[in-house]
C-alpha cells in the first residue's frame, strides 16, 4: 500500500519512491516472494489504514499475508522521508479486526535521497519481512 500520509512531496517525488519501489520488487523476489500486481494507493492515510487494508484482503485466509506499506513521514527534519511498515500475521489474526496493530509491526524510517537510501531501505525492509516470518514460524 502507499499513501501520502503527513508529507505528500516525498511521495511524490520520483527521484526516491520509484527507485525504492523497484529496489523492494528486486528483493522480494531475491527471497522468493511476490509484491501485489498494482498498489493499494491512499491519500492522506495512516499507518493504521494499512491495518483496515489487511483485515480486508487477508482476513480468515489461511497462512501468513504480509502488507509492507509505505507512507509519506511528518515533515520538518529538512528531508522528504518517508517510512515502510511491515506487517506479516496469519490470516486468523487478520480476521479479528482492530487486533493487528503497531506491537507486531516492523518499520523501517527516513528513507530519502538524503538519509536512509532507497535501496539500502528496501533491503533492510525485506530482511525484516523475512524475521518476522521466522518469528511466527517458532
Amino acid at each position: 500500500a502507499l499513501s501520502d500520509g503527513l508529507n505528500a512531496l516525498a511521495m511524490n517525488d520520483g527521484s526516491q519512491l520509484a527507485p525504492f519501489l523497484e529496489a523492494l520488487e528486486r528483493e522480494l523476489r531475491l527471497a522468493g516472494r511476490r509484491a501485489a500486481p498494482r498498489p493499494i494507493v491512499l491519500h492522506r492515510g495512516r499507518v493504521r489504514a494499512g491495518y483496515r487494508i489487511g483485515e480486508r484482503l487477508f482476513g480468515g485466509l489461511a497462512g501468513r499475508r504480509a502488507i509492507l506499506h509505505v507512507v509519506g513521514e511528518r515533515p520538518g527534519t529538512g528531508h522528504r522521508t518517508f517510512s515502510v511498515y511491515i506487517t506479516a500475521p496469519d490470516g486468523s489474526v487478520w480476521g479479528q479486526v482492530g487486533k493487528v496493530d503497531h506491537d507486531i509491526t516492523r518499520v523501517v524510517a527516513g528513507i530519502a535521497n538524503t538519509a536512509l537510501l532507497p535501496d539500502a531501505a528496501a533491503r533492510t525492509a525485506v530482511a525484516l519481512l523475512g524475521a518476522l516470518w521466522a518469528e511466527e514460524a517458532k
